[in-house]
């Protein structure tokens, strides 16, 4: 899906993350330990696949989905957990672009700037779109 869909979705280099998407959703169906599974080994797929370094998206990957496994144990609910999420989009950027921030020239504020912020507005958009259309399949 990231693949074949997102590059309709890109505005210039601004690209939301289906698969980050995903690992939320499924941390929050499925608990914190299937979550950061989940995160793990989609990143590690995501990269292999887009010719990224592997396991630039893995790690922040799994983080996100051990934390939105947390939801559920801590009882967030409604309005709560999207602001938690948001925030997991927002640390997920942080980590990935601080890590490729190494492969490229560019230094990191411009990165934060320019693809972070960005980056994780589109995906917190696609989010609600999302999790509108799949909320029967990642809810109890």
């Amino acid at each position: 899906m990231q693949s074949l869909f997102v590059p309709l979705m890109e505005i210039q280099l601004w690209k939301p993350d289906l698969v980050l998407i995903i690992v939320l959703l499924t941390g929050k169906r499925f608990q914190s330990l299937k979550g950061s599974t989940a995160g793990f080994i989609l990143g590690i797929i995501q990269d292999s696949l887009t010719g990224m370094p592997v396991g630039i998206t893995a790690f922040p990957k799994a983080i996100v989905g051990y934390a939105a496994g947390k939801t559920r144990a801590i009882g967030m609910e409604g309005t709560l957990y999207y602001i938690w999420f948001v925030f997991l989009i927002l640390l997920h950027e942080m980590i990935a672009f601080a890590f490729f921030q190494f492969k490229t020239d560019f230094s990191y504020a411009f990165l934060l700037y320019s693809r972070v912020f960005p980056n994780t507005i589109y995906t917190t958009l696609m989010l609600f779109v999302v999790n509108s259309f799949t909320s029967k399949y990642f809810t109890e």
